[in-house]
């Protein structure tokens, strides 16, 4: 496995969280603290207009061990103020807030304490949430946003059963088997904060 420095396309990323998966699959961190050290940890470079790959693989990894700020009262009160409007840094501080937010209502209402959460339940603000802790959120997040997986990875992601639903080269929808559907492989240089929110928005919602 490649070490952060070694990063370059989609599939090296894919497999560095592969790995970071693998390594703690014992950490017992919370999402919202591990989002709360991510914030914190990213938070200083908000002047850069694109975090280097390996900078942004050690922030992931950084988040699953370093010390968790305390939750801030006042996150709640700038709650995804007008985000569509946002961009750069400004939507992905308020996309990661907003999260940090909904998780730790989600916690003080009982709703991370559903067994049957992971198929998909309302935050209090009505938020669509569907995982809730840190390697899942990761693996989510960077296939929903990079792709980059195989089939046979060790973190058991697997193509879906029969026929799905593509378009051709005419643009007309038709089917084709899952397997044998190029999966595209790209050089990454950096990771822009408007892709970056797109990151944290495919963790939540990604399956």
């Amino acid at each position: 496995m490649a070490g952060s420095s070694e990063l370059r396309t989609n599939r090296d990323l894919y497999l560095f969280v592969a790995d970071l998966c693998e390594k703690n699959a014992k950490n017992d961190r919370s999402l919202e603290d591990f989002l709360k050290v991510l914030w914190r940890l990213s938070s200083p470079h908000r002047s850069l207009d694109a975090l280097p790959l390996s900078q942004f693989a050690g922030l992931l990894e950084a988040a699953l061990r370093e010390e968790v700020p305390s939750f801030d009262p006042s996150w709640t009160r700038a709650y995804q103020q007008g985000e569509d409007q946002l961009a750069g840094y400004v939507r992905w501080e308020s996309t990661i807030l907003g999260q940090i937010v909904d998780l730790h209502e989600m916690e003080r209402a009982g709703t991370l304490a559903n067994d049957l959460r992971y198929f998909g339940v309302d935050a209090p603000r009505g938020s669509r949430w569907y995982n809730f802790d840190p390697l899942t959120f990761l693996e989510c997040a960077v296939t929903g946003t990079f792709g980059g997986w195989r089939s046979g990875d060790p973190t058991g992601r697997d193509y879906v059963p029969g026929p799905v639903a593509v378009l051709d080269e005419t643009g007309r929808i038709t089917s084709a088997d899952p397997r044998e559907l190029d999966e595209p492989l790209f050089e990454m240089e950096g990771i822009g904060w408007d892709v970056f929110a797109d990151f944290l928005g495919s963790g939540q919602w990604y399956e």
